[in-house]
């Protein structure tokens, strides 16, 4: 089972996150121990969630949404945000959009490392977003990125990483409750403590460990 290493060598990563707070949700802990190395983060998000707030306008539920991530961005330590703004609920019908607005970005990071959620996600925004780092890529003539898949609405079903995330746990909260307009209808505090706190018990033997998916993009996975 591999780990992230303390390491001085530094890696670009990139998340790719459908909603804002799926960052916070599924590697929040991973990338506050990213910051700690000194690794340049990027969170790609599909979508802004502007579904997520059914009572206000679409623009205005859109820039609450956004002034979240950023809020959530800053006390995980990430260093930029990209917003690609595609339609919530319908990523699975713009793969093509998404990948092409991505390519620019993956051209000039180089991106090492690159953490999005796993294909048997429940959400299709979810599903969506292997097709479309599987494009992106090809478009940009990159195959060199290690892809780690997260868990956010359904559990992985099985994993091969996991990162013991007990010291920046307080941390990975903090970001949580940053997506505030989240909180009214969901303890997402609660299932994600409860979520990793199952993980470090049974898996890590630590208070709290997040677990990953490595996928082989050569093997079609």
């Amino acid at each position: 089972m591999k780990t992230l290493s303390p390491g001085n060598d530094r890696m670009n990563v990139l998340v790719i996150a459908p909603h804002p707070d799926d960052e916070s949700i599924g590697c929040g802990g991973t990338l506050c121990l990213h910051a700690r190395r000194g690794d340049p983060i990027t969170v790609a998000y599909l979508t802004s969630g502007e579904l997520g707030l059914k009572h206000l306008a679409r623009n205005k539920a859109r820039l609450t949404r956004e002034r979240e991530a950023a809020r959530a961005a800053r006390i995980l330590g990430v260093s930029r945000l990209l917003f690609l703004r595609l339609p919530d609920w319908f990523v699975g019908e713009n793969v093509d959009k998404a990948a092409n607005k991505l390519v620019p970005f993956l051209k000039s990071a180089k991106p090492e490392l690159i953490y999005l959620p796993h294909v048997r996600e429940w959400h299709p925004d979810h599903k969506a977003a292997l097709p479309i780092v599987r494009a992106a890529l090809e478009a940009a003539g990159i195959s060199g990125p290690t892809l780690r898949s997260y868990e956010v609405w359904t559990p992985l079903p099985a994993y091969d990483h996991l990162e013991n995330i007990s010291a920046v746990m307080p941390r990975k909260l903090r970001a949580l409750r940053a997506h505030r307009s989240q909180l009214k209808d969901f303890d997402y505090p609660r299932a994600v403590t409860g979520l990793n706190q199952f993980r470090g018990a049974l898996a890590a033997k630590c208070r709290y460990a997040e677990v990953f998916q490595m996928i082989d993009l050569k093997a079609g996975a």
